[in-house]
């Protein structure tokens, strides 16, 4: 009886033992990470609950809050400028992105073809993305400023009495925060695509020129389908970053002219500190999030239909 009941007693303990060491283990995980997941919560969790909380009140600096439910949320329904800025937004997402992505992959496939003169390029395409937004707006204000502008000095020398005012047209003026949005796109992403092409098995080039496909239908039948995960990714890291563009427009245009490159981010910053709506302008904060909730699922479940 005895024997039997010392084997059983050594099982437990050793069970127990166990135990604690996967309890300790365990505890040993959440405290090596309790630094970094307490400064996630006091630097992101509480403002966005904070956030929220303003979204439902009147709030101007220095008045204390006061709640007013849903009103903030009406009022929006009604602020034209708000859609507005949400179309221009949307147009400026849109642009930048084909634009930038079309860029980026087409020099991505030069690089990838090891080309001669190609590496004194490689130093250069990521200069845009590692450029402050604020230096690369200076600079396009001095090309692009219609008295003191690079460009109109250079049409002037060459006969034309007057320029256009590339900032003080609706219609340029996107065109040239597109066009700079496209720029900086391109720049990130081109080593993105490039690490993705030099991953594809050259095996399967190989195979199909051997079926006589020739350079078109090699990157569209065999690049572009390897390297889709890669563009999914640069498409919602570009949405997001095009939604978040305020430094460009407010060096180049400030919102104008006529309000039409008036952006998203601009308005709620307009709202929130130089109007002092500040319980309006963290409702405009709140609704921007699952806009670009949503715009992100659009873009994953349509990438994954295609798939």
């Amino acid at each position: 009886m005895k024997s039997e009941t010392v084997p059983s007693m050594n099982v437990e303990i050793r069970k127990k033992k166990r135990e604690l060491h996967k309890f300790k283990d365990i505890l040993g995980s959440y405290l090596f990470v309790l630094p970094a997941l307490s400064l996630l919560f006091v630097f992101s969790i509480v403002p966005i609950i904070y956030l929220i909380w303003l979204s439902f009140t009147d709030y101007s600096l220095p008045n204390p809050a006061e709640f007013i439910g849903l009103d903030n949320f009406s009022r929006m329904l009604e602020d034209t400028l708000f859609l507005k800025s949400i179309f221009n937004t949307l147009v400026y997402t849109f642009g930048s992105i084909v634009l930038g992505i079309s860029a980026a992959l087409a020099i991505a496939v030069l690089l990838n073809r090891q080309l001669k003169g190609l590496r004194f390029f490689k130093v250069f395409y990521f200069l845009p993305t590692i450029t402050s937004e604020v230096i690369t707006a200076m600079i396009f204000l001095w090309v692009f400023d219609d008295n003191l502008g690079i460009l109109n000095y250079l049409l002037k020398t060459f006969g034309m009495e007057t320029p256009p005012a590339w900032l003080l047209q609706p219609t340029t003026a996107m065109l040239i925060l597109i066009f700079i949005g496209a720029w900086r796109g391109a720049a990130y992403n081109t080593p993105i695509f490039l690490a993705a092409l030099q991953s594809v098995p050259q095996s399967y080039y190989e195979a199909a020129r051997l079926d006589g496909a020739n350079a078109w239908k090699q990157f569209f039948h065999i690049s572009l389908p390897s390297i889709t995960h890669m563009l999914v990714y640069s498409m919602v890291m570009s949405v997001i970053g095009s939604f978040q563009v305020v430094a460009v427009v407010d060096i180049l245009t400030n919102g104008g002219p006529l309000d039409s490159t008036m952006v998203v981010i601009k308005h709620i910053w307009q709202q929130s500190f130089e109007f002092n709506y500040v319980g309006y302008g963290a409702a405009l904060s709140l609704v921007l999030f699952p806009c670009l909730l949503l715009i992100t699922w659009l873009q994953l479940k349509l990438s994954s239909g295609k798939e």
